[in-house]
Parts: C-alpha cells; structure tokens; sequence
C-alpha cells in the first residue's frame, strides 16, 4: 500500500506568508486612516486659522474706525499675516494625502457639469428665484424669522481652538494663532478706550452746546428785559452789578461779559478793572452835559443810559499805556470795545469809554 505524508514543514511557508500579508494589509489600512484622519485634523486646524484670521480683519476694521494709532494695529497686521503663511504651510504639509482624491473630486465636478449642461433653463430658473429671495428684505418681525445676534469684533477669538493632537506640521499654526489673539487683545483695548473718550467728548461736545444754548437765550431775555424802558429810566433793580465794583450797574448781560473781561484783565495785571461810570439816569446825564459840555451826549441818548457803557481808569484812560493797549486786542473776544468815535484819531477821543455790543 502506498501512503501520502503531509509533514509541517511543507505546510509551514504557507501559513507564515497568509499571516503576514494580513498583517502588513491591517498596517496597511491603520496608516490609511491615521493619515487621513490627520489629514482632517489639519484641515480643522486652517479652518479654525481661517475664523481667526476673518475676526483680525474685524478688529482691525472697527479700530481703523475708531482712530486707533497705525502703531498699535501694526503688531496686529504683522501677526495676521504670519498666521496666514502658517496656514499656507500647513495646507501645503497635506498635498500627498489629498492628492489621491483628486481623481474622485475631478469626477464630480465633471458629474456637476454635466448636470448643469442637462437642465440649463431650469437652473437659470432656479437662480433667478434664490437671487429674488437673497434681494427681497428680510422682516426680523416676521413669524418664524431667526436674526442671529450681531457679535462684537474680537467676540469669537476666544472661542477658536485648534485640534488637541500631536501634530509637529500644526505647531507654527498654534504658536501663530496665539501671537494673533494678544494682538488683538492689545487693539481690543485700545479701540475700547478711544470709543470712551470719543464718548465723552462728544457727550461734553453736547452738554458745552447745551449751556452755551442757554447762556445765549439767557442774555437774549435780559436783552429784551430792558425794551420797555426810556434811556435813563430804568430801575436798579432790572439791572446787575459785578462782583469787583459795588457800585457798578450794567444790563444784566454786559455785566456778565464785563465779569468775565475783568477775570482775564486780572490775570494779565493783578488788580481788577476800574470803573468810574457805568449805568448813567437821566438826571445823572443832565447833571454831566452841564458839567462837561460835549464831552458827555445830550441827556437821552447815552449808552449809559441803557446800561450798556463804562468809564475805565487804571491806566485804561489813557492812550498807549499797557493796560489801554490789552484792552484794544482783548476786550472784543469779551463784546467789548472802543468805539471809533473814541479812538485815537477819532472825532470825540475818550480812551476810557468802553461800550457792550453784544
């Protein structure tokens, strides 16, 4: 009888190579999808980079606005602008994986084409009604209509994050990203502070044009407060003296102005304004016609008479002093001055008459 002996040894080179090459096809397919998936992990890591960069470009935009220094936003554009070529790198790290999708992609496209090639018109259609829809307003009242909130410039930096993984390729990206967030924290701050001092100087702006509003209307009213009166017949009570002379009387808003007139001629000299006249009564300028001829007006038709008129000493009186020649280039910012007629060289020289033109 014959026999037919099967030994291990003859079956042994076939079992070890069926084990093998299973084993390199499952290392195989291991390395395909750890490349892949880190692969995705980096396009992640752009898209994030990408969010970033797109909230710079805001921050920036809103700091331009309000008139943050060129210095401050320079940090800011040259960290961006890292970012980006971090991006570019890190895109350009993952061309052999995406590579080998290419052909399915260029199917697609090619599967689209020929799609858009089938049904022209109604794709025309269809495009003239989403541009119709996109056009038309949309009415946040309006039932079933979600407005999402506006965020703030620099609102989603916090927010983007890279993956969490152990990719030496994304390390630039990472340390970039964050170069990029303390830029823009420093331009956050700033563009805040210039918000709240524009803030507020528009609001002293407003409040200034308030007071300065009634301030006006104030001496309009004390201006007509006087109307129903004749040259030198007003009583003391509807006029207003100043604080530096007693005896001075004046239409309430020349002697405001006068007030302020003396407070900067005191800053400049060190002693106060003199007044030797101010609000004339009739029988006080008939009593100065009969004493001083000419030199005083006929009785009724004095500026003294309607409060609006003062005699200076103090070296004001006189021609050419220091204190006469302040009060020609000063005294008109006040609304008064000294008429021509008064002047050197005018046809009645009094350098100490002085009148409110307010």
């Amino acid at each position: 009888m014959g026999a037919v002996v099967v030994t291990a040894d003859a079956h042994e080179p076939t079992t070890t190579s069926t084990a093998s090459d299973t084993s390199k096809l499952a290392r195989a397919a291991a390395a395909r999808a750890s490349t892949a998936y880190l692969a995705q992990l980096r396009t992640q890591a752009v898209a994030a980079a990408q969010t970033v960069v797109d909230e710079a470009s805001r921050v920036r935009s809103d700091a331009a606005q309000a008139a943050v220094p060129e210095e401050v936003l320079a940090e800011l554009d040259a960290a961006t602008a890292a970012l980006q070529v971090a991006m570019e790198d890190v895109t350009a790290s993952d061309l052999p994986v995406r590579s080998r999708n290419v052909s399915r992609d260029a199917e697609r496209a090619e599967d689209a084409e020929r799609s858009q090639d089938a049904e022209p018109e109604a794709e025309a259609q269809v495009d003239t009604e989403s541009a119709a829809v996109a056009a038309a307003p949309v009415d946040p009242a309006a039932p079933g209509v979600e407005v999402e909130p506006e965020v703030a410039p620099g609102d989603r930096l916090a927010e983007v994050t890279l993956p969490d993984v152990a990719d030496p390729a994304t390390t630039p990206l990472r340390e970039a990203l964050d170069r990029v967030k303390q830029a823009a924290d420093v331009v956050l701050t700033t563009t805040e502070q210039k918000k709240a001092e524009a803030a507020a100087a528009q609001a002293a702006a407003e409040e200034a044009a308030r007071v300065a509003a009634e301030q006006e209307a104030q001496r309009a009213a004390w201006k007509a407060s006087l109307q129903g009166y004749a040259n030198g017949q007003i009583p003391s009570s509807a006029l207003c003296g100043v604080s530096f002379d007693s005896a001075a009387l004046l239409r309430c808003d020349a002697a405001q102005a006068l007030e302020a007139l003396d407070a900067a001629f005191f800053a400049q000299f060190g002693t106060h304004l003199d007044v030797s006249d101010s609000y004339r009564s009739y029988g006080a300028q008939v009593a100065c016609r009969a004493n001083k001829g000419r030199l005083c007006a006929a009785p009724g038709t004095s500026n003294h008479g309607m409060g609006v008129a003062v005699d200076l000493g103090g070296n004001v009186q006189s021609f050419g002093t220091a204190q006469h020649e302040w009060m020609r280039q000063h005294a008109p910012a006040y609304q008064w001055t000294l008429p021509e007629w008064a002047r050197q060289g005018g046809s009645k020289p009094e350098p100490w008459h002085w009148e409110y033109v307010g």
